[in-house]
């Protein structure tokens, strides 16, 4: 018994078009951003219970030699989250603002960073718990830098395709002005 191909085709198409879906979702719109940006800061909120456990149980890390070492300060981090959070309300509010959405995406690579050194920090100290947290919030804002990246770059693309009409209609005014003062 032979099977049409058109079948076996159809088996292979409808796993991928359903993993295509999962892994690349809708991009965002200026109608759509500011709910995602509730629900991005949303996502924030175990982040600050993750800080309180460790201001409450420090983390100290030494090296080879039994020296501590250094690593930024919490408040500092604390510092960069509510930097973030203030650029994510002014981005809601003004969500054609390209330098916003730039801003937005540089503090969640950031805080990406830092979730990851964390987590490292306390795998390193036997926190698996919350190292295990702070590496699945680190994820999630993972896959948010690359929306928002996504983002960002059609603006810029929104922008560049403005500022190329912009020089179009410039430069037939010029032209217009020099036929003009011809005559």
């Amino acid at each position: 018994m032979r099977i049409p191909v058109n079948i076996f085709f159809a088996f292979l198409l409808v796993p991928s078009s359903a993993l295509r879906a999962q892994t690349s979702p809708k991009p965002l719109t200026a109608d759509t951003l500011p709910r995602y940006l509730t629900n991005y800061e949303r996502n924030l909120i175990p982040l600050e219970g993750a800080y309180g456990q460790m201001e409450n149980d420090p983390m100290p890390l030494y090296d080879q030699q039994g020296q501590p070492l250094g690593h930024r300060p919490l408040e500092d981090r604390r510092q960069s989250l509510a930097n973030l959070r203030e650029t994510l309300h002014k981005l809601s509010a003004k969500p054609g603002d390209l330098r916003l959405a730039l801003r937005l995406f540089f503090q969640t690579d950031d805080l990406t960073d830092d979730l990851y050194e964390l987590s490292q920090f306390a795998y390193d100290n036997d926190r698996e718990e919350l190292g295990k947290q702070l590496s699945d919030i680190m994820n999630t804002l993972d896959r948010d830098r690359a929306v928002l990246e996504n983002y960002a770059l059609g603006l810029a693309e929104e922008s560049e395709a403005r500022l190329e009409e912009l020089e179009k209609r410039n430069q037939e005014l010029e032209a217009k002005a020099k036929g003009a003062a011809k005559k």
